[in-house]
């Protein structure tokens, strides 16, 4: 069964990955660096800042920064324990995957870290941005899917590393989100939305 399994996961990457040309791969190599979304992390952060004061905002900030290292901190420290060789480092395998720029990530990829820390930063945003209309709140989860998919796409991660981060960020994100409540519930007799 488990075989069976691995071996669904490695055909669907392997399906994935060969649907590549020249202009996705910029595209794809660029969503998977996370700066490229340091604006759109700046005008989030900037809406915060317009309805609460500053002591506030570094709260929340303290809690994002939190987040992104949980999330980021279990990946490597599961990735580190278990030594699953991501594709492109998988001898078997690494021959048939598209690589763009020669980027094969780290030697273990299960499971991913950028599809944890997004998919962490989308709940935690989604949860928040409660007097926003269901559209603009699920447009998180549109770039935390984008940013996922970006990682099967260079090749450097199986489908179900993909999926386990995906879980694993959902957790963190609505277990930071419950923490921000009771800390402004507590210190500021206030639920905190956007």
């Amino acid at each position: 069964m488990f075989e069976l399994l691995k071996g669904y996961d490695r055909n669907l990457l392997l399906g994935i990955n060969s649907h590549h040309n020249e202009w996705m791969d910029v595209v794809m190599f660029y969503i998977s660096e996370i700066w490229i979304c340091l604006p759109l992390f700046i005008y989030w952060v900037s809406l915060f800042i317009k309805k609460y004061e500053i002591k506030k905002v570094m709260i929340l900030l303290f809690f994002l920064v939190a987040l992104i290292t949980l999330t980021d901190q279990t990946s490597n420290r599961v990735k580190h324990s278990v030594k699953r060789y991501r594709p492109t480092h998988n001898l078997e395998i690494k021959d048939q995957i598209h690589t763009v720029n020669d980027y094969q990530g780290g030697q273990y990829g299960f499971f991913s870290g950028h599809a944890a820390n997004s998919f962490g930063i989308a709940m935690l945003l989604f949860l928040l941005f409660k007097e926003h209309s269901i559209l603009i709140r699920s447009s998180f989860f549109v770039w935390a899917g984008i940013t996922a998919y970006s990682r099967l796409y260079l090749g450097v991660h199986y489908p179900s590393d993909i999926l386990v981060g995906i879980v694993v960020g959902l957790i963190w994100g609505y277990v930071i989100y419950q923490l921000i409540q009771f800390t402004f519930k507590k210190y500021f007799n206030e639920v905190i939305s956007v």
